[in-house]
Formats: C-alpha cells, sequence, structure tokens
C-alpha cells in the first residue's frame, strides 16, 4: 500500500524552493558586487581625479598666464636692430587683430566656442564616430580653451592621460577668463611656423606687415596654419597646392558661420595664395648688441631678457654703423692681400706647391684651404696674419656709443676688439704728453731741438728715431705735433717728467699699467680703442669727459620704465688747455700726418692723431669735431706686421673718414670756439717770438691772456749777436708761467 504523501496543491517541491533560494542569493551577491566594483571604481577615479587635480595648474598660474615675448633692441632713430628670444612672439591686443582673422580662427578651429564651457562633449562625440569608421585617427576634438591649455601648461606628447589633464585645465581656465581674453590669449601663443610664435609675429615674418594690416585673404592662409604650421607655410612654394586647399577650407568655414557672405568668399577663393616674406639681413652692430645682452642678463636676468618683451632703446646710429662696417671690410680685403704677400715671401709656400706667387695671391683664400695642414711646420701662417680692425665712435658731448666694431667678423670671433683689446697706441699717445706740457708752461710755439739723442735705459743705450729717420732742428710745439716727431716729444716728455704724462693720462681714462720711461713718448704702453676714443673726446668737450654708454632707456613689456640713462660728465682739464690740444690737433689734419682726410671728403673742422707701432703692427687714427669723436684701430691678433707704410694714416684713416662722414651727415657744420683767457698773438716765422715790424713773415699762434711770448732779438735793431752754433739762445726755450691758484688737487679742474 502507498503511503507516500502528495504535495499539496499550489506548492513546491523543496528542491525548487532551494533553487529559488540559490538564485536570490547570487543575485543579492551580484548586486553587492557590483555595487562594490562600482564603489571601488568610484573611490578609484575620485583618488585618481584628485592626484590629477593636484598637478593641474594652481589659481595664480592661472590667473597669470604670460606667454615667453620678444625682447626687442631700437637703434636711436627708433628702429629695430635686434631680438633677443627664445620664441620669437609679439603681444597684440584682440583689439588690434582683424575680426576676420579672429573669425577665421574660431570658423576652422571651434565653431562652438563662444558656447561650451572648455569641452566640447558633441564635438567629442562626433569626432570618435569618424575616428573608428576611418580606422584611425582622423579627427581631433580639441576647442580653443584645450588648445591654449596644451600650449600654457601642458606637452604635445600623445597620451589618454595629458587629454584628461587638458581637458581639467580648460574648464579651469573658462572660469577665470572670459571668451575674448581666452581668444586673446590662444592668437598671441599659439605656433604657427617658421620659429614664430603668435599672430603678430606671423603676419611680420609672411607678409612683412602688422596683423593689423591683413586681409581676409591673407587672415585665411593664417588660421588655416594652425594644424600643421610647417606643412600650410605659405612663404614655401612647395607647399603652394595644399596651402590652397587649406585656405579654402577656412573661407568655406567662415561661410558657413556666415562670417563672410558669398561675395567675400568667391573674391578669395579665386585669389591667389598671398606672400610677402620678411627678409632677414644680417645682424646690425653684433659687437654692441653682444654688450646689450651681457647687460640686460647681468642685471635683469636671463628669463627676463629671453621672454620678457623688453624695449631697449640703445644709442647706435645704424646708417653710420652700416658704412663704418662696409669701409673697414672693404679696407681690411686690401691689407689682407699685404699680409698674405708677407706670408708667401717668409715661406715660399707657393714654390713648395710649384705654382707661381702670383697665381696662388690671385686666389689665395681656396689654395691656401685645400693646403692648410701642410703649412703647420712653416715658422708663419696666415692664421697669424690676419688683419683686425675696431672702430668706435662717440658723441663728443655725452659719451653715446653711436658706432662700434670689435673685429672682422662677429661669428669668427666673439672678441671685442673695441673694448677689449690692449694695443700699443704708438704717437696717438703724443696728445697726451703734449697735454701736460700745456699745463706746465709750454705752449703751441715753444721751440725744441730735433735733434738726435741718446738715452740710458734699464736695457741699456737707446737711440730714439724719427718716422722719416731725419732731424729739423729746432721746431716749434705745433710742427712737432703735426709732423709727429718722435724725439721732440721724447725730450718733452724728459723736461715735465714721466710720472706726469702718466698722472694726465689716468685722469683722460688710460686704465692700463704706463712705465714711466721715455719710450712712453712714443706710445710704450697699451689701451684700447674705446679708452683712447673717451680721452681724445675731452679736448672738443672743453676739457669735460662724458662717461661712453650705450643703452638710453629700458622698458618692460608693460611699457613701465626700467632704466634710464644720465649723463655723468667730469671736468678734467682746464677749458683753456683743452682748446690748445684742439688747436694743435687741428694742424695734424689740414697739414700733418692726418692731412689726407679733407682729400677723401671729410671738410669739416676736426682734429686728431695718428698712431703708428714698431713693425707696422697697429695702426691707428683718434679724431673728433665738436660733436663726434671717433677711433680706428686697426692691426693683428699676434701683434705681427702688416707690411711697410701701413702707417695710422694708410691703415686708418681710410676707415675713419668715411664713419665719420655718416655720422654727420644730418649734423650742422660746427667749430671749436675759444674759450675766455686765449688770445692770438702775431709772431715772426724765423723766431716763433712776437713779432716786430722788422720780422719779414709772421704768424698767428695761441696764447693765454697775460702770458704773452718774448718780443722777437733776431730782426731790426734788437737783435741780439749770435756765436757760431748757439741756435738754442736764438730761438729760446719754454716760458715758464707760474701756476694758477688751486690749480690741480685730486683731479685736473681749473
Amino acid at each position: 500500500m502507498n503511503t507516500a504523501r502528495r504535495p499539496e496543491p499550489g506548492s513546491a517541491p523543496d528542491s525548487a524552493q532551494q533553487t529559488r533560494g540559490t538564485k536570490g542569493k547570487r543575485v543579492v551577491t551580484l548586486v553587492l558586487l557590483v555595487l562594490f566594483v562600482l564603489s571601488l571604481a568610484t573611490a578609484v577615479g575620485i583618488r585618481f581625479l584628485y592626484n590629477m587635480a593636484s598637478t593641474l595648474p594652481s589659481p595664480g598660474d592661472l590667473q597669470n598666464i604670460q606667454p615667453p615675448l620678444v625682447s626687442k633692441v631700437y637703434a636711436a632713430d627708433g628702429s629695430l636692430v635686434h631680438e633677443f628670444s627664445v620664441e620669437r612672439r609679439f603681444w597684440v591686443p584682440l583689439d588690434r587683430m582683424p575680426s576676420n582673422l579672429r573669425n577665421a580662427v574660431v570658423a576652422i578651429e571651434d565653431r562652438r566656442f563662444y558656447q561650451h564651457w572648455g569641452i566640447d562633449t558633441r564635438r567629442i562625440l562626433g569626432a570618435v564616430i569618424v575616428n573608428v569608421v576611418r580606422g584611425g585617427y582622423a579627427q581631433g576634438a580639441s576647442t580653443i580653451t584645450q588648445q591654449l591649455a596644451r600650449n600654457v601648461y601642458l606637452s604635445f606628447r600623445q597620451s589618454l592621460i595629458r587629454k584628461i589633464r587638458e581637458a581639467m585645465t580648460a574648464v579651469q581656465i573658462e572660469h577665470y577668463y572670459t571668451k575674448r581674453e581666452i581668444l586673446e590669449l590662444y592668437l598671441n601663443q599659439v605656433y604657427l611656423g617658421a620659429g614664430v610664435y603668435g599672430v603678430e609675429a606671423a603676419s611680420q615674418r609672411y607678409y612683412s606687415k602688422p596683423v593689423s594690416e591683413l586681409t581676409l585673404n591673407e587672415c585665411a592662409v593664417l588660421a588655416g596654419l594652425i594644424q600643421l604650421p610647417e606643412h600650410y607655410r605659405p612663404d614655401k612654394p612647395e607647399n603652394l597646392e595644399r596651402v590652397t586647399k587649406r585656405r579654402n577650407a577656412v573661407i568655406r568655414a567662415m561661410r558657413k558661420m556666415r562670417f563672410i557672405d558669398r561675395r567675400e568668399a568667391a573674391a578669395v577663393l579665386a585669389d591667389s595664395i598671398p606672400s610677402n616674406p620678411q627678409k632677414r639681413g644680417s645682424k646690425t652692430a653684433p659687437y654692441l648688441m653682444e654688450m646689450v645682452r651681457q647687460h640686460v642678463e647681468k642685471t635683469y636676468g636671463e628669463r627676463l631678457l629671453y621672454n620678457g618683451g623688453l624695449s631697449i632703446y640703445t644709442t647706435l646710429d645704424p646708417v653710420a654703423q652700416d658704412s663704418a662696417e662696409r669701409a673697414l671690410t672693404e679696407h681690411l680685403r686690401t691689407l689682407q692681400k699685404r699680409a698674405n704677400r708677407i706670408f708667401l715671401d717668409s715661406t715660399h709656400a707657393h714654390a713648395r706647391l710649384g705654382i707661381s706667387g702670383a697665381k696662388f695671391l690671385a686666389s689665395f683664400d681656396s689654395i691656401y684651404a685645400a693646403h692648410e695642414k701642410e703649412y703647420d711646420a712653416l715658422p708663419d701662417s696666415v692664421r697669424l696674419r690676419i688683419v683686425q680692425g675696431a672702430v668706435v665712435a662717440l658723441g663728443t658731448r655725452t659719451g653715446a656709443i653711436r658706432v662700434l666694431i670689435g673685429g672682422r667678423d662677429f661669428s669668427e670671433s666673439k672678441f671685442n676688439r673695441a673694448t677689449q683689446a690692449r694695443r700699443q697706441p704708438g704717437s696717438s699717445f703724443k696728445a697726451f704728453v703734449y697735454t701736460a706740457a700745456i699745463d706746465s708752461g709750454y705752449t703751441p710755439a715753444t721751440v725744441v731741438l730735433d735733434q738726435p739723442i741718446t738715452l740710458e735705459t734699464p736695457e741699456g743705450l737707446w737711440r730714439p728715431e724719427n718716422y722719416d729717420r731725419e732731424f729739423s732742428g729746432p721746431v716749434t710745439l705745433r710742427h712737432a705735433i703735426k709732423k709727429s716727431i718722435n724725439l721732440v716729444a721724447i725730450q718733452v716728455l724728459q723736461d715735465i717728467g714721466a710720472l706726469k704724462v702718466i698722472e694726465y693720462a689716468r685722469l683722460m681714462g688710460l686704465t692700463h699699467r704706463m712705465n714711466p720711461v721715455p719710450a712712453l713718448a712714443i706710445g710704450a704702453c697699451e689701451a684700447t680703442p674705446m679708452e683712447m676714443t673717451s680721452a681724445y673726446s675731452i679736448f672738443p668737450n672743453g676739457g669735460r669727459r662724458a662717461e661712453p654708454y650705450f643703452i638710453e632707456r629700458i622698458f618692460d613689456k608693460g611699457d613701465r620704465l626700467l632704466e634710464e640713462h644720465e649723463t655723468a660728465v667730469e671736468q678734467i682739464i682746464s677749458p683753456r688747455t683743452a682748446w690748445m690740444m684742439t688747436s694743435l690737433l687741428r694742424t695734424v689734419v689740414t697739414s700733418g700726418t692726418g692731412a689726407s682726410i679733407p682729400g677723401l671728403g671729410f671738410n669739416r673742422p676736426a682734429g686728431g692723431k695718428t698712431g703708428t707701432t714698431n713693425d707696422y703692427s697697429d695702426a691707428w687714427f683718434v679724431g673728433f669735431t665738436p660733436q663726434i669723436t671717433c677711433g680706428v684701430w686697426v692691426g693683428v691678433d699676434e701683434r705681427r706686421g702688416m707690411g711697410h707704410g701701413i702707417t695710422g694714416s694708410r691703415g686708418a684713416i681710410p676707415i675713419w673718414v668715411p664713419a665719420m662722414m655718416a655720422l654727420h651727415r644730418e649734423l650742422p657744420v660746427q667749430s671749436f670756439p675759444a674759450p675766455d683767457g686765449i688770445v692770438v698773438h702775431r709772431i715772426c716765422s724765423a723766431s716763433h717770438k712776437m713779432a716786430t715790424q722788422y720780422c719779414p713773415t709772421t704768424e698767428e699762434e695761441y696764447f693765454v691772456t697775460g702770458f704773452p711770448p718774448d718780443t722777437c732779438d733776431v730782426h731790426g735793431p734788437r737783435r741780439t749777436r749770435e756765436k757760431k752754433g748757439d741756435v738754442l739762445r736764438r730761438f729760446g726755450t719754454r716760458r715758464s708761467r707760474p701756476r694758477e691758484e688751486n690749480a690741480r688737487k685730486k683731479k685736473l679742474m681749473f
């Protein structure tokens, strides 16, 4: 009998209940697991975003976006002569940018720029779909704000992390800036090819004009550059086809957004691609620009110099600088041929190659370069006979450096010979000897005997000679400086004392060692071209010396004045002494060793002095007008000779004249008015004393009031009998005059 009990209707078997219970637990477990995973993911995500947020720019950084800007250097006439930068960028406000440029960039780069909040979700989804369909990266989704964030704060490395940081930073930027401010920052920041950043630099680079003057066509080309700057550069002919397509895409986008009408679009689409690349010439005054760089970097730091957008106004005269550089280059080329000939004469290098000297000289550079290693064992080389030069021109009254050249080629040698080369000044040093002599009682009419002399020196007996190895007998100081007579200068130095001459040279600006020896009178010391030029400026400036300078003003990018020069002038010698020396040095130009100057075309009232050293290794001319003082040095760094006869007249004056002509192109002609205390007397041409009615020939000479010369005793009833050979009694010696009250304390101020 079956006693099994049937389940009651509506009840499930125990196994079914167990199954349902098991499923329920699984669902609960799954839900809990999902919730746990979501919570964990949320926590990880929050932690990730928190960590990511800590790497984003700080609020201070976001509120002070300062893109690197070019620092500009201007000449005295306001022209731009140099730039210092890492990124070539010039800041311009949005209002100075054409509306067509702003609209073109928005149309092609970010059509919803004025609607989104930093990221454009609609554009992101569209880009994802396009990239999936095309099977690779075909379209980007970065907004203008995201691009700004990347340009300012992030790298260009493609990664998911970078894209997230870019989006987060863009949202932050939108919080701190208005749309106009963001667009202004972006257009001044973006890279546009050819090493330029921002639309102003790009406009100058590709169209040679400011961004405010761009046409619609040019605006469309610049806007198209942003996507692939080097790929779409309009200054490269090979880019023409793709630049045209890109420009047309920009125009169609502008038309679609109704920034332009159909007629405007059609006109541009039918037009060619505009291009007028800026011509980047050679650097102006590179040695002076290096001085500017060193000064600004030392004073304000490297970062401000290269990124701060400074405006640096210098004293440079760019026209005169160019003229001086061309004159130097041309004349050094001529002098180098002589140096090359000396090399061949001393080494017979041409004979080693079996060619004539004339053929070697005709193609010297190429032949020498091809065989240079073969000449290493020779006692001479062209490397030791490279003729160099330096030019310094100063505003006489202000000390402003108008021209500065430190060598033949800055790219070959950064050594600034104008300020760093210590060279023997030769006879140009005589100006300091005669300055000290004038203050010691000498006059331009003082007679000194030009005769052979023998001097004892620590090295033994020294018998100095004149350049022409001739002797003129009794001569005046004026004649001695005019003809640059060595023996007179040496005797004057011996008379007044070498220590006194050194004292004057120091006060006038020479800083290097000077030994109190007789040879000092003819330049046995060292000085830089800058020192010599500055010292000579004292003569036409009434005895005052203005400290040389080259920077007038410096402004920061906000036009705030950082620095302004104040002229520093110091009275060094009396106005009377300065004018007497000016008068003597004018004779050098009118009828002395500098007499070639008027014939070369410079006919203004001017003074100066030539200088030549042993073996013709240095050639100088330092000269002045009332407005400009200019010094020229030519020589070889290794102190080798430049060839027989390369004196200051032949080596330096051919450079000095073109430089001075350019420097005076817009200056009025001025003379050298005599100060109070100078009087003119007519003197006898034979005795150089006060002329009488009996003197057959007379001439005018200058003297200090109250100290007239003796009356001539050679002509007329008062003439004296002379013993044979009593030359000194006939011509007299210097007439001393007492020093003035408070003459010279620490400085020679009168």
